[in-house]
């Protein structure tokens, strides 16, 4: 199964499951363990709260089947400071990123969270202020 996670702003894309997270809730109970060969969630981690990203990202993992590969992403809080301290962002879009997310996080934290799981990490990339991290179960 290929399942895409994504907030009620953002497009599915076709042949994917969809699950949508919607004020910190994110219901994967139809899917059953080990049964998603990708996960694409590319704004999830913006979606939930701070304390709750550990526990997101170890449900998303226990659906993924081995060799499966999941996709990761959210606002880099750092990223975000610098450029609203360099002005690379206006103030509206500063506020409109403020309003839309949960919590901020970075990579390098999530990656961390990725790989206390058992995954291993096969790219990080960042663009402007969002970072996405793909992983892959491996065993």
């Amino acid at each position: 199964m290929k399942l895409q996670i994504l907030s009620k702003t953002q497009e599915p894309i076709g042949g994917f499951k969809t699950v949508i997270v919607d004020n910190n809730s994110l219901d994967l109970g139809e899917i059953s363990p080990n049964e998603c060969e990708v996960i694409l969630a590319s704004d999830v981690v913006d979606s939930v709260t701070y304390s709750a990203i550990d526990q997101l990202m170890s449900a998303l993992a226990s659906k993924l089947r081995i060799n499966g590969e999941l996709t990761v992403g959210g606002t880099d809080v750092r990223m975000f400071a610098a450029a609203v301290a360099n002005a690379r962002v206006s103030l509206e879009e500063a506020s409109n990123i403020v309003t839309n997310v949960n919590s901020m996080t970075n990579g390098p934290d999530v990656t961390r969270t990725l790989e206390s799981l058992g995954l291993e990490v096969q790219s990080i990339s960042l663009e402007g202020v969002h970072y996405e991290i793909k992983a892959k179960r491996v065993s």
